[in-house]
Parts: structure tokens; sequence; C-alpha cells
């Protein structure tokens, strides 16, 4: 247990740091992140106790195909309702959560450790060969899913747009139905084009994940005084990040500024 726990927490990490990096203009400081990460882990408890009653029911006494996909509707629904209600729980209310992009790092933050905590379940039960194949399928998958939500979980806060929240439930729970229909059922029955479309929807989960990342970089209220020359910036002695060298208050954390309290940063 303890080698699975490991393992499922490196791999975690790993995909963690490598999504953080898409955070240029204002990264979310690391305890926010690693609070949505354990929710995230913790969200898992209340997820399997919804989940397994129906599942045991569905794959002990239906042989029709049919019957299978109703059962992953469910559990797609849940487990991504868990890990919004992971974000929303924690860091939501926070003033750090004031961009588009922090919906999806956070969101990001919650699947990984929701991932995580899944896969050494599926490790102590399977074998660790099943661990090392969830560390790119399942782990992406989640963060795919969760991110799609997290973007539009964003832009309902920001926009105070209730609608484009369930936009966001619609896509995260449709793929991730899909995905995990397509795949398990294609396992279990062994038809290999069910295997290749639980694939195809990944990767477009994937595809879409990336471009709103992209999009979620250009539309970033912190942008600009980012790509400003160090000489037209300064650091805000309240939070230490970079701002304007004419902004009267930190747009990270709301400070007031002064040009006798702050220093401008000269550097070429």
């Amino acid at each position: 247990m303890i080698l699975a726990l490991i393992f499922s927490l490196l791999v975690a990490l790993f995909w963690l740091k490598k999504f953080r990096k898409m955070d240029k203009f204002e990264k979310e400081p690391e305890r926010s992140v690693y609070k949505a990460f354990f929710a995230g882990a913790l969200a898992t408890v209340p997820s399997l106790i919804l989940e397994i009653p129906l599942q045991m029911a569905a794959f002990a006494h239906s042989p029709y195909l049919k019957d299978f996909f109703l059962p992953f509707l469910w559990i797609a629904t849940v487990e991504e309702f868990f890990k919004y209600a992971a974000v929303r729980l924690t860091v939501y209310r926070s003033h750090e959560f004031n961009e588009v992009m922090d919906g999806m790092i956070y969101m990001i933050s919650a699947a990984l450790g929701f991932a995580a905590a899944e896969n050494v379940g599926y490790m102590i039960g399977f074998g660790f060969f099943v661990g090392f194949l969830r560390a790119i399928l399942s782990y992406l998958g989640h963060v795919s899913f969760s991110a799609i939500l997290g973007y539009y979980l964003a832009k309902s806060k920001l926009e105070t747009r209730g609608g484009w929240l369930w936009i966001g439930f619609l896509l995260a729970i449709s793929l991730h139905w899909l995905y995990n229909s397509f795949l398990v059922v294609g396992t279990v029955k062994a038809l290999g084009g069910l295997l290749l479309l639980g694939l195809v929807v990944w990767a477009f989960g994937l595809i879409l994940t990336l471009t709103l990342l992209k999009k979620a970089q250009a539309v970033s209220p912190f942008r600009a005084a980012h790509l400003l020359p160090k000489r037209l910036t300064r650091l805000c002695q309240a939070c230490g990040k970079t701002v304007s060298s004419k902004a009267l208050v930190c747009h990270h954390c709301a400070e007031p500024l002064t040009l006798d309290e702050e220093e401008i940063t000269l550097k070429a």
C-alpha cells in the first residue's frame, strides 16, 4: 500500500507541475493549490459511497450493453460534482481566485488529488500494472474533464452568470461518461471499436483542455503587466508580485501602492 501511495502521489505531482507551468501571469499560491489537491483526494470517499452499490447491481444482473451505460452516467455525475465541491468549499471564495486560469488550475489540482487517491485503490485491488496504465489515461482524463469544468466555473464566478457553470457540468459529465462507458464496456466485452471510441473521447477532452488553457492565458487580466518591460514595473511589497509602475492598487492582492513605499525595478 505504501508503494502504491508513493507512486500515485508522484504521478499526480508530476502532472500538477506540468499544468501549473501554464499559469504564467499570476501563479496561484502553493497553499491554495494543495488545499484543492487534498480536498480532491478526500472527495473520493463520498464518491465511492454513492457509486459502488449501483456498479455492483449493474454488472451483476444485466447481460445487456445498454444497461452498462446508465451506471457510468451516474459515476461521471457523482465524480465531477465532488471534484467541483472540493474547489467550491475550499478556494473558491479566496481573493486569489480572480481569473479564468485560476478555475482551471484549482480544478486540475482537485482532479489530480482525486485521481491519486483512486489510483491507490486500483493498484491495491488489481496490481501495479493497472496503476501504470492509469498514470496517463486516467490521470489526464480526470484533468481534462475537470479543467473544462474549471474554465466555465471561473467564467461563472467572474461574470456572475450561472449559465456558464451548467455548460461546464454538461461538457465535463458528458465526456467523462462517454470515456468511461466506451473504455470499460469495450474492455469487458472485448469490443475494439468501443475501446477506440473511448480513446477518441479522451483525446478530444485533452485537446479541448489545452485549447481552453491557451484561451485563459490570452484573456488573463495580468497578462499586460507581465509583458511590460522591467523598467515599467515594480514589485508589490505586500505580495511580492509584479505590477505596473503606474498602478495605484495591486491587482494581485488589492493592497494600495504608493511611489514612496514601492521601489520601481530598473532591470533592463
